[in-house]
């Protein structure tokens, strides 16, 4: 994330625009940044949940701590779209208004032996996810036990 501070900082630059570049601690950051919405420009990793919960990141009610709405981002038809569940009419209001840019999402590299069978990677947003379908894995052998000969 700090290269890409550095990044972001060097571009605006190049625009004009005067940066200066804060990295804090996790909680530092929350209890003294986030919480009161002490910034002008906020570049923070969100781990997203699926399905996507827009309302808790998108809907004005949430702007104020401790809501997730960090882009502090109002707008009455979305939070009518929100409020009616209508998620993908929402993202298509969220992103013709671009209240934040979306810069990337990490990859996430997980290497197996070949023996490991049944693998099958979806969308993996934690580390943890790669394990979602581990009862699907398996290691073909060719041992078979004396009793079932």
């Amino acid at each position: 994330m700090k290269v890409a501070a550095e990044i972001l900082k060097n571009t605006w630059e190049r625009f004009g625009a005067a940066v200066e570049v804060k990295i804090f601690e996790a909680g530092a950051l929350n209890q003294n940044v986030i919480r009161p919405r002490e910034y002008e420009a906020l570049l923070f990793g969100e781990v997203v949940s699926r399905p996507a919960d827009l309302y808790s990141f998108w809907h004005s009610s949430q702007r104020l701590d401790p809501g997730l709405n960090v882009a502090l981002y109002t707008n009455a038809k979305v939070d009518k779209l929100l409020e009616k569940e209508d998620y993908v009419a929402a993202a298509e209001e969220i992103i013709a208004e671009t209240p934040a840019i979306f810069l990337y999402s990490p990859d996430f590299l997980y290497l197996l032996p070949k023996t490991v069978n049944g693998v099958v990677f979806n969308l993996i947003n934690t580390p943890a996810d790669r394990f979602l379908n581990i009862n699907h894995w398996f290691i073909k052998t060719e041992k078979i036990w004396p009793i079932f000969r």
